[in-house]
């Protein structure tokens, strides 16, 4: 019997490219990447995972987040300061 699977139609952005006109302010480990765009005012955080036949790190899927919107909610706003403060030095 075929299964039919639902197809999600990938999510892209339309703004204007920030990433060609800035270099962000770039941290990475072999865990995560965080990419932050100040003039653009977005944050990027990607999960990274070694590959098993390179042994490179790669980068998977990328959240964005948008400094003015996470500011612009009280609530936001304290958890992430919140799960900021929470990590160990």
């Amino acid at each position: 019997m075929p299964t039919i699977g639902l197809q999600r139609k990938s999510r892209r952005y339309r703004g204007d490219n920030y990433w060609d006109k800035e270099s962000p302010l770039k941290v990475a480990t072999d865990k995560v990447r965080i990419c932050y765009y100040p003039t653009a005012g977005k944050l990027q955080i990607s999960a990274g995972w070694k590959d098993r036949d390179t042994g490179k790190v790669r980068y998977g899927r990328t959240v964005v987040l948008d400094t003015a919107s996470l500011t612009a909610s009280p609530e936001a706003r304290a958890l992430f300061e919140t799960v900021l403060a929470s990590v160990p030095a």
